[in-house]
């Protein structure tokens, strides 16, 4: 059980450092909805931003949306981790808080690379014959794989449940 207070330890220790990060890029973000003084271009997968257009206040809005559901994922993580310390393996919280960080981080991934993706094919259109790098879509596979692995993870808890149940009546 030494293994679980570590991943607690450092499950709480990104969850917090990932609330000061994004309540940094939320202030950044409101200086850019409400046209405040912007001195330096903002740069997104080697893209700089000076101009801030319509379009960019969305991609720059649905990243930050992105980074508040990936907190809201890592905090679903937290309580698994929490149950799992209370012993409560098997629970039926447990199955739903594991199938609810994978979709939260399929939804996290798609809300930031499609707006990326789309500041590229913008991006390319306005300036031209650029060097911008197409061939990473924005979508980070990574993570998508994580969320997969979570929501079967979930699965596996569920028949584990059902089949520990099952025996449970037979004796």
């Amino acid at each position: 059980m030494k293994k679980l207070t570590y991943l607690k330890f450092f499950i709480n220790l990104f969850f917090f450092a990932s609330i000061f990060s994004t309540f940094l890029v939320s202030v950044k973000l409101s200086k850019i909805l409400f046209n405040y003084k912007i001195q330096k271009p903002y740069e997104i997968e080697n893209i700089d931003l000076s101009i801030i257009d319509v379009n960019s206040k969305i991609v720059f809005s649905l990243i930050t949306v992105s980074s508040f559901i990936f907190i809201y994922s890592i905090y679903l993580l937290r309580k698994v981790v929490f149950l799992f310390m209370e012993n409560k393996i098997f629970d039926h919280q447990v199955i739903l808080l594991l199938n609810k960080i994978g979709k939260s981080l399929i939804l996290s991934t798609i809300l930031k690379g499609t707006p990326i993706l789309f500041i590229k094919i913008i991006y390319l259109i306005k300036i031209g014959n650029t060097p911008v790098n197409l061939n990473y879509i924005g979508l980070n596979f990574p993570v998508i794989i994580i969320a997969l692995f979570f929501m079967v993870l979930s699965e596996v808890f569920k028949i584990a449940k059902n089949l520990k149940d099952e025996n449970e009546l037979t004796v």
